[in-house]
């Protein structure tokens, strides 16, 4: 697999799927780079997708806590400079991040907006509220404390929605096992739950250019649909889907709907 160094000496492991204009999709927290593969069918069919462990999970280097968001997107641009021809000197992609991943998503496209040629922000937040800040909090506490079990319950029962989780309780299981299988030292799940915890973007939203989609659900356990309003309302021309009767991993619960989703705003950007 391809590795690209970020300019803080940081590994990330990369992957490409598909072919077409490039996009560079960024996973959430905890989360390796197979969070997306549900999405690779449908979106490598047009786009040449490129997938990554962010710093701290999968085949990536794991660095000590006290890195930020902004650092993380450095990481992004680093995975784009490595996997993509320049042109007229930039790497230029389409970016999608969820969760986690759509705040690295504003980061990169405040520092390097040059490369983005289309924004998907999905399911997440500009900054963090208490709500938001504590759930964080807890996980982090847990993940300090090696409680591995209930770092993994927290996060699923969070996660998805609940009829959804009630309806699949053996791949729920599966995925507990697999997520806690996944969680290494724990070193990756800290830092990274730490710069969400103070990550803060909202200020300067309004320097994105790029055309943008923002999503939301309307049973997200996690991220309010208010957080993502807040967002397209900061953004000029920004365009904000709200699915309804799913959890905060719609991509997830509904892949072929979220995939269209981004593929009808991706069908309206130009290349």
């Amino acid at each position: 697999m391809p590795v690209a160094k970020s300019s803080s000496g940081i590994n990330i492991n990369y992957e490409i799927t598909g072919g077409g204009p490039p996009l560079l999709l960024i996973s959430g927290t905890g989360h390796d780079l197979t969070f997306w593969g549900r999405q690779l069918d449908m979106l490598g069919r047009h786009f040449q997708c490129i997938t990554f462990d962010n710093r701290g999970v999968g085949r990536s280097s794991a660095p000590e806590p006290g890195y930020s968001l902004a650092d993380m997107a450095g990481d992004a641009a680093a995975v784009l400079d490595h996997a993509i021809p320049a042109r007229a000197g930039v790497a230029r992609a389409h970016v999608m991040g969820f969760s986690m991943g759509g705040h690295i998503a504003q980061e990169l496209a405040l520092a390097r907006p040059g490369m983005i040629i289309s924004l998907g922000i999905h399911h997440s937040w500009a900054a963090p509220d208490p709500r938001l800040t504590s759930f964080q909090a807890t996980r982090k506490a847990l993940a300090e404390r090696g409680m591995r079990d209930a770092l993994a319950d927290v996060s699923l029962l969070a996660l998805f929605e609940q009829g959804y989780y009630q309806a699949h309780l053996d791949d729920m299981a599966a995925r507990r096992v697999a997520m806690i299988g996944q969680m290494g030292d724990l070193k990756g799940w800290i830092g990274q739950l730490e710069a969400c915890i103070h990550g803060d973007t909202a200020a300067r939203l309004g320097a994105i250019t790029a055309p943008t989609l923002v999503t939301a659900s309307d049973r997200d356990m996690i991220v309010a649909t208010h957080r993502a309003e807040e967002i397209q309302g900061a953004i000029a021309g920004a365009r904000l889907v709200v699915m309804a009767g799913t959890g905060h991993v719609a991509l997830i619960e509904r892949p072929d709907e979220f995939a269209g989703i981004c593929l009808d705003f991706l069908a309206g950007v130009e290349n």
